[in-house]
């Protein structure tokens, strides 16, 4: 296992490089830079031109490119065009938001995707299996922005049970337990949004999962030997048809940081989606490959913790 996980951290290094290169150059390829937006008519052009100057933007993409991987590898992620102050900074003040935003995402997907399929999967092709399918598909198809909007017209402007914007209430002094209540309180509904395509794909899935791994023969086997349906449900049949959920738990860690730039947008919820959805519309490329790159890693650690996952759930998986 250990020679496994040295050659896969070794591999992540080209991947990473590959990903900034793409990244960089994608950001290259965009018409105007950061100032491009910002002319005004009662400044003279040389402010702008000294500004290039002074964040490197009269270099060459090649050079810019060396200068932001030699600075990204010490840790530093560069100033922002916009903001004028160090991408770390704007990281660090927002990345407790995006990662409580995405572990209440995580956890309402799984607490109500694995019951609803295997509910689904115990009476397929019942009533209640067609009424899940049929939900799931909506939900699947349902744009993210879409379902925020119509949460918010719904939860916020109509029944007024949820607020439609920010992380906690404004002047409310909560500390502690009330602290975390009201955080709750205010992430539900972008959590659900978030939460609601991997709801609908994740109770598809594990429905048919289920259904696969009943008609196995290690399963007729445990019936054969007279246990009781829990027993080889809890025991036989979940443990194995919820093993390939431990991939798509690799790949949702992603969320925790660059997915939910949409989500945050409409919520006006301050995190690194947000900034990252500012980034781009300002151009401000030292925060897009900030919170790519990190994105991108957190996608990498996140399959290679699947990977340890498999072996610890599956003894008969072993990396040699």
């Amino acid at each position: 296992m250990t020679t496994y996980l040295i050659r896969r951290i070794l591999t992540m290094i080209p991947m990473m490089v590959l990903i900034s290169v793409i990244l960089f150059t994608m950001v290259q390829l965009a018409p105007g830079d950061a100032f491009s937006g910002q002319f005004d008519p009662r400044v003279d052009a040389s402010y702008y031109e000294k500004m290039r100057e002074k964040f490197g933007l009269n270099k060459s993409p090649v050079e810019q490119y060396f200068i932001w991987a030699k600075n990204f590898v010490q840790g530093e992620f560069g100033l922002s065009f916009r903001h004028r102050m160090p991408v770390s900074d704007l990281i660090s003040d927002r990345i407790g938001n995006t990662v409580f935003l995405g572990v209440c995402s995580l956890i309402l997907t799984y607490s109500l995707a694995i019951p609803l399929g295997i509910f689904s999967a115990n009476k397929p092709y019942s009533k209640l299996d067609y009424t899940l399918t049929g939900f799931s598909f909506v939900g699947y198809s349902m744009p993210s922005f879409l379902a925020g909007l119509l949460l918010i017209y719904l939860f916020s402007f109509n029944l007024k049970i949820f607020p439609f914007s920010g992380t906690e209430t404004a002047g409310g002094g909560y500390e502690g337990i009330s602290l975390l209540l009201d955080r709750l309180y205010h992430v539900i509904l972008p959590a659900f949004t978030l939460s609601l395509i991997t709801i609908a794909g994740y109770n598809r899935f594990v429905r048919s999962s289920i259904l696969e791994a009943k008609q196995q023969d290690y399963v007729r086997t445990a019936r054969a030997k007279g246990l009781s349906k829990s027993v080889v449900m809890r025991k036989h049949v979940l443990r194995n048809a919820l093993i390939p959920l431990i991939t798509l738990f690799g790949l949702d860690l992603g969320l925790l940081l660059g997915g939910a730039v949409i989500t945050e947008t409409i919520f006006t919820y301050p995190g690194i989606g947000q900034l990252y959805f500012e980034g781009i519309v300002n151009r401000d490329y030292p925060i897009i490959m900030a919170v790519s790159m990190i994105s991108a890693l957190t996608v990498l650690l996140g399959n290679l913790l699947a990977d340890i996952l498999y072996a610890v759930v599956d003894p008969r998986i072993r990396y040699e």
